[in-house]
């Protein structure tokens, strides 16, 4: 298997790490799928670009790092000549330059979690990202006598991965089961997410059970905190995102009533929460008021050289 064939499974498969990941390997997926294509016709090259630029949307319509990169690919491709050679020169590098991007500003938000978890403080979180890694790393590593709450996040139980990568910290982490969301709300200090998009109003797009975590965390009056880079941000139309639908297969697999159609699966992966339940971003620019963040993701654009400005 090639190395594009092993990331288009990877992203097909939901086998990507969060929405940075994600990001990253669908750029990484248009740089390769140009790679051969540079003395091709140029309607065949970008025809090829608009075709796996259109798959990752709909593949992934709900990650704004996806959209972003794809955005860029093919407004790069809008401003050369229209020759494939400089079609995949330039689109490659703005791939390049927005994976290198993204890489800086998870590194750099990892220090923000200082700035909200105090000594002690009970963690609670949910599912797993890129940035909160960073972050909750930073933390264990940084914040004395925390210790960490998981919910499993079903189906993929993805909160599995976010402690193994704490593994050797020597921090305690308890699990709790997605039904028992409140009441480890009611056990903790701070909850800690992170994002696949953020909409221009500061309202946040994550992993379903963000929404029910948000309201038990209002609720309990526990402060919630989302742990995105900027990129994540989607400055655009919120009705052009859809909240993705995975197999209802991945829910109720060996199941007769729902293999035999007798019971319906809904599987909703993704879930918007409302900015008024959000208590600030943590980013790479530091703490940002939800509704400060489309100001922010546009000052870090123009803070950036041109190559990555979609």
């Amino acid at each position: 298997m090639t190395e594009l064939e092993d990331l288009i499974r990877a992203v097909t498969g939901n086998m990507v790490p969060g929405g940075s990941m994600f990001g990253r390997t669908v750029a990484r997926i248009i740089e390769l799928t140009l790679e051969p294509l540079g003395a091709a016709e140029p309607a065949r090259t970008r025809a090829e670009l608009e075709k796996v630029c259109a798959w990752a949307n709909r593949t992934k319509p709900s990650m704004a790092t996806v959209r972003n990169a794809v955005t860029l690919a093919l407004a790069t491709a809008d401003a050369t000549d229209g020759s494939s050679r400089s079609v995949v020169e330039a689109v490659s590098a703005a791939m390049r330059a927005f994976v290198a991007r993204s890489e800086r500003a998870v590194e750099a938000l990892a220090g923000g979690g200082a700035d909200i978890v105090k000594p002690g403080a009970r963690v609670l979180t949910h599912s797993n990202s890129a940035s909160l890694q960073s972050v909750l790393g930073r933390v264990v590593a940084t914040v004395p006598d925390v210790s960490i709450g998981v919910t499993e996040s079903r189906p993929y139980r993805e909160s599995r991965r976010l402690v193994e990568s704490l593994a050797g910290s020597g921090v305690p982490v308890t699990l709790f089961s997605d039904a028992a969301m409140a009441v480890a709300v009611g056990q903790s200090d701070v909850a800690i997410v992170g994002a696949d998009a953020v909409f221009a109003d500061g309202t946040l797009v994550n992993k379903i059970g963000t929404l029910p975590l948000a309201l038990a965390c209002r609720y309990h009056g526990v402060p919630l905190y989302g742990v995105t880079e900027l990129a994540k941000v989607f400055d655009g139309d919120p009705s052009e995102v859809g909240m993705e639908l995975r197999p209802g297969a991945e829910l109720s697999d060996g199941w007769e009533p729902a293999e035999d159609g007798r019971v319906a699966v809904w599987n909703q992966f993704f879930e918007p929460v409302p900015p008024e339940l959000i208590t600030a971003y943590v980013t790479e620019a530091g703490l940002v008021a939800p509704g400060g963040m489309l100001a922010a993701y546009r000052s870090s654009l123009s803070a950036a050289s041109p190559c990555v400005e979609p």
